[in-house]
This record gives C-alpha cells, sequence and structure tokens, in this order.
C-alpha cells in the first residue's frame, strides 16, 4: 500500500464520526477532503523532500559517471569539435567584424551569429549526451539543423537575402504581439499597449510595402526565391541547400518534439533494450546518431562562415574541421559496438 492509500484510509478513520453527522452536502464534504488530504500529503512529501533529492542527485551523478566512461572518447572527440568550431568562429568575428560594421555588411553579421547559435545549440546537445538524455540531444539537433539551413540559403544568395531575414524580425515581433493580445486574459498577463502595437504595425505595412505580400508569411524572407510557389516552407529551403537527405533524421528528430503516435515508443534511449519500457530519466543508449549529426550540421555552418573570407587560415581551418565529421561519427560507432 504506498502513501497515498495509507494517508487516504487514515483520514476516512480519524473523520468518519464528523462525515457521519454532517449536514453539509456530499460534494462539499469531498471537497474539503481533498483539500485538507492534499495538504497532508504535501507536508508529508516536504518532510522527505530533502532526503529524496540528495538521493536523487546522488544516482543522477554516478549514472553521469557510468555514462562519460562509456562514451568518453566520443564525448572528447565531440567536445574538440565543438570547441574548434567556436574558436573558429571568434577569430573571424574579431577579425572581420570592424569592417563589417562599416560597410553595413548584414551578411556577415547574420552568418556570425548564425554560428554562435549553432555552437550554443551544440554545447546543450553535448550536455544532453554527457547525462543520459539521447532522445533531447537529438530534438536539439533539429534545430542546429534549420540554423545550419537557413545560414546556408542566405550564405547562397547574398547580401539581398541577409536583408530580407534581418528586417523579416518586425514580421516575426508584430505577429507575437497579435497572439499575446488576442490570448492575454486567458495567459493573466498583459500584452503591450495598443499604441505599442500600432507603432510596429506601421514598420510591419513599409516591410509588405517594399517587399510584397508574401513578405509576411512565416518564411516569408526568401519568397522572392520561390516566386512560383504560393507559400515558402523550410522542406523548400532545406532541398534547395542540397541538404533535404538529411529530411529522415529530422523526421526522426521531430518525434522528441511533437506529440505523435511514433514518438510514444520509439526512444533512441531504448534502442539496446528488448523490452518495452516507459523511458522518464537517464539512458546510456543512442549517443551515435545526435553526435554524428552535430558533427556535420556544425562543420557545415562554421565552414559557411569561413568561406566568407577563405583565406589561407580559413581554408587550413575547414580542412581541420571537415576531418572531424567522420571522427566523431567513428569514434561514437566504435564506442556503441563495443559494449
Amino acid at each position: 500500500m504506498n502513501m497515498l492509500d495509507e494517508k487516504f484510509f487514515q483520514f476516512i478513520e480519524n473523520n468518519i464520526v464528523k462525515i457521519e453527522n454532517s449536514t453539509i452536502s456530499n460534494e462539499d464534504i469531498i471537497r474539503g477532503f481533498i483539500g485538507d488530504l492534499s495538504k497532508e500529503i504535501r507536508k508529508e512529501l516536504e518532510k522527505k523532500l530533502k532526503k529524496v533529492l540528495l538521493e536523487k542527485r546522488k544516482s543522477f551523478n554516478q549514472f553521469v559517471k557510468r555514462n562519460i566512461n562509456r562514451w568518453s572518447e566520443g564525448f572528447d572527440v565531440l567536445e574538440t569539435m565543438i570547441l574548434i568550431c567556436t574558436e573558429a568562429g571568434e577569430i573571424n568575428n574579431d577579425k572581420y567584424r570592424k569592417t563589417a560594421v562599416e560597410n553595413n555588411d548584414l551578411l556577415f553579421d547574420i552568418l556570425i551569429r548564425h554560428h554562435s547559435r549553432a555552437c550554443l545549440i551544440s554545447n546543450e546537445i553535448l550536455t544532453l549526451l554527457k547525462n543520459g538524455f539521447a532522445d533531447g540531444a537529438h530534438a536539439r539537433w533539429r534545430a542546429l539543423h534549420e540554423v545550419n539551413v537557413t545560414g546556408m540559403f542566405i550564405s547562397k544568395y547574398g547580401k539581398e537575402c541577409a536583408e530580407r531575414f534581418y528586417f523579416h524580425n518586425v514580421v516575426d515581433s508584430y505577429d507575437g504581439m497579435i497572439e499575446h493580445k488576442k490570448f492575454e486574459d486567458r495567459l493573466n498577463e498583459k500584452a503591450l499597449i495598443q499604441k505599442e502595437i500600432d507603432e510596429c504595425k506601421k514598420e510591419y505595412d513599409k516591410l509588405i510595402l517594399k517587399y510584397g505580400k508574401k513578405f509576411g508569411d512565416h518564411y516569408g524572407w526568401a519568397s522572392y526565391i520561390f516566386p512560383n510557389r504560393k507559400r515558402v516552407s523550410f522542406t523548400a529551403i532545406e532541398k534547395d541547400v542540397e541538404l533535404d537527405h538529411m529530411r529522415p533524421y529530422y523526421k526522426l528528430a521531430s518525434q522528441n518534439i511533437h506529440a505523435g503516435s511514433k514518438g510514444l515508443k520509439n526512444r533512441l534511449g531504448l534502442c539496446e533494450s528488448n523490452e518495452d519500457i516507459l523511458l522518464v530519466g537517464q539512458s546510456n543508449s543512442g549517443m551515435v546518431n545526435p553526435a554524428d549529426s552535430t558533427a556535420i550540421s556544425l562543420a557545415q555552418i562554421t565552414i559557411t562562415v569561413l568561406m566568407l573570407n577563405p583565406t589561407i587560415e580559413n581554408i587550413i581551418l575547414m580542412k581541420v574541421v571537415e576531418e572531424f565529421i567522420d571522427k566523431v561519427g567513428e569514434t561514437f560507432l566504435k564506442e556503441d559496438k563495443d559494449v
């Protein structure tokens, strides 16, 4: 019998006389009973909470040590690659930022920002992998893939595309304001005052007038590249930069984000299990796919940034980064088979 059962029957026993002699309706008795019992349960949990949390954290940290021990070489290689890519971005930002500002070079600024975001996501992925959350890591790779695809697309089409992407922030802001205003009462959080929304709408209207009605769509900044499409999707952008072959992995990663039926049982963290387990915590399985995909996407966006200024130094960095793609994948595969 668990604690809830014990408390339930104990509460009934202690209050049976009071309940039998009560003139209050059954509904009110039940409502009061639930409220009183929930307070007791909460107090009981709070007494035990500190000890339970300490035990949970100890178990968590012990698992992390075992997990890192199993995948140590793979984690080291991936972390080294992330560090190299991050430093490559820093070097180029330090070297070319001043000139980019002077020339109002939005292309450089946007690609450097995409790259910094890619490095951040890669570090998040590494942290999730080390802590035993392969499915969470794969879900974050989905975001990394989107950043990479978008960066490569903007790089391909240059200055005008970068400019459109930059100003599309106004469209996204206005859409967000309208949504917040619509649900402010149910959210119990006030939206911006109407004057601020109206000011944003003026900027929005100017951009629609300049770039056309399709600019107001979610991927409206890319609509001019696809004049025959009614609405541009991420799939179209992905295909344009020849990364549509990653779609199977993208769909697999999407299962960890969306609440579809496919995601109920398909877990990377259970790929070595023959049992139908409800995974609610850590697992030391399923690291290969997220790690390998991360290496590919991070390398691609890094090389895209380095290609903006193809100096001898950057060409060497490109080669170094490129070599890490295979190294990460091979290392994780080796450790996966060694078990």
